[in-house]
């Protein structure tokens, strides 16, 4: 899959226009060593299936990924509806792997619920392999920063290189 991270003229011109004849859903994906399976979202309050997985209408913000001089990052505000995102990110030390897909309104059947994709949806704007940190949660949203994996972040050396370890080196 190509990770769409700039905006098509089209799409561009549709989000500035006052009134748009299509509307862009946001297709979130978030997976966590806690959960079972992903839990899939769609910012709409009917569900649709795309690529074969069912996305659960549920109406989330969420802001594109700043291209800067310091890491990418983006703000992701989720409703805290049944509770197993908020207890899946604050139980563990680990953070939630997010990949989010930009699609048009238009790629999908609006007349069957859940909707469903007609031929293949064209993304406009994707992230993968983006992390949640410093995650707020209460009872009514989960909400946090949306940034990469930053290895500087990391203890040095995390593996040090012992004779017991590889002993090879110390022939």
């Amino acid at each position: 899959m190509t990770i769409r991270r700039d905006i098509p003229d089209g799409a561009r011109q549709d989000f500035e226009a006052s009134s748009a004849s299509v509307a862009y859903l946001g297709f979130l994906t978030i997976t966590h060593p806690n959960l079972v399976e992903p839990i899939r979202l769609v910012s709409d309050v009917f569900s649709y299936i795309h690529d074969g997985d069912t996305y659960v209408g549920l109406p989330f913000e969420w802001s594109l990924v700043r291209d800067t001089d310091g890491r990418p990052e983006a703000r992701l505000t989720v409703a805290n509806t049944d509770r197993r995102i908020g207890q899946a990110v604050q139980d563990s030390d680990e953070r939630a792997r997010l990949s989010l897909k930009l699609l048009a309104s238009s790629d999908f059947d609006l007349s069957v619920d859940p909707r469903e994709e007609i031929g293949t949806a064209a993304t406009v704007y994707a992230y993968a392999h983006f992390e949640l940190a410093n995650v707020e949660a209460d009872v009514l949203q989960v909400s946090g920063v949306v940034t990469v994996f930053d290895p500087s972040t990391e203890p040095w050396p995390s593996i040090r290189a012992t004779q017991d370890r590889c002993p090879g080196l110390f022939r």
